[in-house]
């Protein structure tokens, strides 16, 4: 049973009617003048395809984007552009729109989608879950193996393992324009994004002339349900901004709306009979467009786990853990970006809306960034290294230890050996395979060729990365 059919709900329970499971999805629609427009940034198209819903996104139609311009603590913009290439471009959406694309595929996928419906209650039992809920006016109860929670801020289970993050309460007053002339942008299609003293705000457009603009906020909103009390402290707000103002000037607002916006995480992500998926487990930073993008990541992954526990009993625990430990670690470490963005704004706007924010405590270990393998100077160094031999003589690491950790093998999670300190995966090479491998060929391209013999293949590059990386690391040295 999945509880929610916004991208993280339609996206698992494609997957686990693909791979064969009966799955049932309770989805409520979010009402058109409530559309909230994001902005989805070209990176997701990988997961859109690993989840089978690219091809349904891509021929909808909706807006490209090609890039973000930014005002963040600045007078000047920094344009961001994402490439020239179709592939490149990114996805203004209207979610209503999108949710129900995602939601289209994964009903031809198998899933038996059930709209409309408000669910009442959640037993986990020892032997089964069972879901209350109305739909067309009758009530009804179902009995399922596992209850996914992917119903968003809602949390219909969510709230039970709910931690609010301290010193982010935060609501979006969000405004709907529309102007038939130019935004007076470097580019029409990007997104926007400002900073001021008590916030900051942004601008998606849905079309050439419809933009959605909101007002990130951390005091406040008027609570009697006045549409002009809302619309005057949205005005407000946007007043406070240079940039967005001067470009609203002229335009016509349509309507305005306020939600809540603030962030938190879970003391656990997953347990007996339930996983919670995407905003039902944790919300992250608005700023980072990687809302979307990051409910897809945990569907993906929810897939496999739900998976791996339906048919594996052994492995549930494991499975479980494996799912908890990666949200905690993708919260922990949008959170660290977050911070440092709040950082960066208070050298400009000294307020307690970015002091609260910039002196946040991170959990170190869990939003530790992967390797850097492009700009590590160490990994750079072994990189022309190689690039300059014409043989090489590798052998393991005196002391070198490996240890079972798990890892996602197709569609299951499998204990295999890590280094020992975690390390399996940079870029896509296989680290532990590449690190036993090396010591038997005597040139690169050998090592490449047999690499890819046993591995799915990667680019030369990547595997000369990954290469320099246990280099730089000491896990591989040249042989005495």
């Amino acid at each position: 049973m999945v509880i929610g059919g916004g991208p993280a709900g339609s996206s698992i329970g494609r997957l686990l009617a693909q791979w064969g499971h009966s799955v049932v999805i309770l989805s409520r629609e979010t009402p058109r003048a409530r559309g909230l427009a994001e902005s989805i940034p070209p990176s997701t198209r990988k997961l859109l395809s690993q989840i089978g819903s690219l091809d349904a996104v891509e021929a909808s139609g909706f807006y490209r984007t090609r890039g973000n311009t930014v005002w963040w603590a600045s007078r000047e913009p920094r344009v961001e552009t994402f490439g020239s290439a179709p592939e490149a471009e990114g996805y203004q959406v209207l979610r209503p729109d999108f949710d129900r694309v995602l939601l289209d595929s994964a009903a031809m996928a198998g899933a038996d989608v059930r709209s409309d419906a408000r669910v009442y209650s959640v037993a986990l039992g020892d032997e089964a879950a069972s879901v209350e809920y109305g739909e067309g006016g009758r009530r009804s109860t179902i009995a399922c193996r596992m209850v996914v929670d992917a119903s968003g801020r809602a949390g219909i289970l969510g709230r039970r393992f709910r931690v609010p993050q301290p010193g982010h309460r935060m609501y979006a007053l969000v405004g709907v324009w529309k102007r038939q002339d130019s935004w007076g942008l470097p580019d029409e299609t990007h997104t926007v994004v400002e900073t001021y003293r008590d916030g900051w705000a942004w601008s998606v457009p849905v079309s050439a002339n419809e933009r959605h603009v909101g007002a990130m906020v951390g005091s406040a909103i008027p609570q009697d349900g006045n549409p002009r009390a809302l619309a005057d402290a949205y005005q407000a707000e946007i007043a406070n901004t240079a940039q967005l103002a001067s470009r609203l000037r002229g335009a016509f607002l349509e309507r305005v709306w306020a939600c809540d916006a603030s962030l938190y995480c879970a003391n656990r992500y997953a347990g007996p009979r339930f996983l919670l998926a995407g905003d039902a487990g944790s919300f992250i930073d608005p700023l980072s467009s990687f809302g979307v993008k990051k409910a897809l990541a945990s569907a993906w992954l929810g897939a496999i786990v739900v998976h791996t526990r339906l048919g594996h009993a052994d492995r549930e625990m494991l499975a479980s853990d494996f799912f908890s430990d990666w949200e905690h670690r993708v919260y922990a470490t949008h959170l660290k970006r977050s911070r440092d963005f709040a950082r960066a704004a208070c050298a400009e706007h000294a307020s307690a809306f970015w002091i609260s924010r910039a002196d946040v405590e991170i959990d170190a270990s869990a939003a530790a960034d992967d390797v850097d393998v492009a700009h590590d100077p160490d990994v750079q160094r072994a990189f022309e290294a190689f690039k300059a031999a014409s043989r090489i003589d590798l052998t393991l690491a005196d002391g070198i230890r490996f240890a079972r950790r798990p890892v996602v093998r197709g569609r299951e999670i499998v204990l295999e050996d890590a280094l020992a300190d975690g390390m399996r995966f940079v870029g896509n090479v296989d680290l532990v395979m590449l690190a036993r491998m090396a010591g038997e060929h005597h040139d690169v391209p050998d090592l490449f060729d047999a690499y890819c013999q046993r591995c799915p293949p990667v680019p030369l590059p990547s595997m000369v990365g990954g290469l320099s990386l246990l280099v730089a690391k000491g896990i591989l040295h040249e042989r005495r």
